[in-house]
């Protein structure tokens, strides 16, 4: 009798034991997570996909807090060497090589395995590697490419947007008339670089030469000045408020075309001319004499160095780029996927809005992979205004340009 109350006691307190475990295992798990999505449609779904990924794990609490996406790279950085907790962030692309170089970011080598890898964009999870390591997973990518209002080009009698420069001017001349003309040239440095890349430029290589005063590189510049001296391009006597002055005159039918990425698709088709969206037409940017090209970029999801919970942080963005999050998210907001399955899905392989910038995806180029990558535009921007504006020449615009840059790289 005595020996089967022990062995009794022994299954019971063997029970207790075994219950203590799993429940360590299973003990709740509070994650933060900082998005820079905007606080309308974005930032709604984002919601209800972490929703969805508590419910499916509910030992992890997720606290979604929106956070202003011009200040998040420097309150980021603060937070973490304030000991703030925050474990996930959504982290622009340019920003990642910075914040891996001042050791801000947990590697996922050894989390991400590759079968996890092997269904993202290759060059969408490119753009979160950094001297050989992964540190983030690729939650929207994005590529500019040419769009256009087919009624206006069809009108002029083209059938078909531009295949090159040389046609983009032909058509551009073509279609500018009274108080409608050809495309948008937008100040911002970064609707630059495909024309750079069309003659061969560049800006900054990823090992650290500065080729922004390049032979190539001028002639990117030089043409983009004279679609402005050949009257093709929007009259205002200055560049103030211009992304919204390109929105505006495009969704009014006053230009025929511009350069922007999917980011816009949504308020273009609320727009007078795209109404019906048959009428926006979405090609890849015309190629120059020396290539083609268009900035890759995006946003993505990345793990704090110093977050308490790594394994279950993955666990969230990997959840949050996942083929089916990346399907309703692009139906819903009309972004890019970020996984290559899901532009074969039936709803978006008829999608010509999808499928079009896919074909720019196709040609895209990443932006230089260095720290300092999104301080580049900086001095670049100022500079090609009054470029465009004829207030200094390409030559001296330029060098201008190249001097900030070596002060910022620290070259002699």
């Amino acid at each position: 009798m005595r020996t089967k109350l022990i062995l009794l006691i022994s299954a019971v307190l063997m029970t207790f034991t075994l219950a203590s475990c799993s429940s360590a295992k299973t003990e709740d798990v509070a994650l933060t997570f900082w998005t820079t999505t905007d606080k309308g449609a974005q930032t709604e779904f984002l919601q209800k996909r972490v929703d969805a990924f508590q419910a499916e794990h509910p030992h992890i609490k997720v606290t979604l807090a929106s956070v202003d996406f011009g200040a998040a790279s420097n309150q980021f950085k603060s937070a973490l060497l304030s000991n703030e907790q925050v474990d996930v962030f959504r982290a622009d692309n340019s920003w990642i090589p910075e914040f891996a170089d001042l050791d801000l970011l947990y590697p996922l080598d050894q989390l991400a395995t590759a079968k996890d890898k092997s269904g993202y964009v290759e060059s969408a999870l490119k753009s979160d590697e950094y001297q050989g390591s992964l540190y983030g997973l690729p939650s929207v990518l994005e590529a500019p490419a040419l769009l256009y209002n087919k009624r206006i080009l069809k009108e002029a009698g083209y059938s078909a947007p531009p295949a090159t420069m040389d046609e983009l001017l032909q058509i551009a001349r073509k279609v500018s008339n009274g108080d409608r003309y050809g495309i948008y040239l937008n100040n911002d440095s970064y609707y630059a670089l495909p024309y750079l890349w069309a003659f061969g430029g560049g800006t900054i290589s990823d090992d650290r030469k500065i080729e922004v005063t390049s032979a190539d590189s001028m002639k990117g510049f030089s043409f983009m000045y004279q679609l402005k001296k050949q009257g093709v391009t929007q009259k205002y006597p200055d560049f103030n408020d211009s992304y919204s002055r390109m929105m505006t005159d495009f969704t009014e039918g006053k230009s025929a075309m511009i350069i922007n990425g999917p980011w816009a698709i949504l308020e273009l088709l609320n727009g007078k001319e795209f109404k019906d969206a048959d009428n926006l037409g979405i090609a890849q940017i015309p190629a120059g004499p020396k290539g083609q090209g268009s900035p890759i970029g995006g946003h993505s999801f990345v793990v704090s160095k110093y977050s308490e919970h790594p394994k279950e942080a993955y666990e969230l963005i990997k959840y949050l780029t996942s083929q089916d999050t990346q399907l309703q998210q692009s139906q819903t907001l009309r972004t890019l996927p970020t996984q290559k399955s899901v532009y074969d899905d039936q709803t978006l392989a008829n999608d010509p809005i999808i499928q079009g910038f896919k074909a720019q995806v196709d040609v895209a180029k990443a932006r230089p992979l260095i720290p300092e990558g999104s301080q580049m535009f900086n001095d670049f921007t100022p500079n090609l205004t009054d470029i465009l504006l004829g207030k200094e020449s390409v030559a001296a615009g330029v060098h201008k340009i190249e001097e900030a840059w070596k002060l910022m790289l620290n070259i002699e």
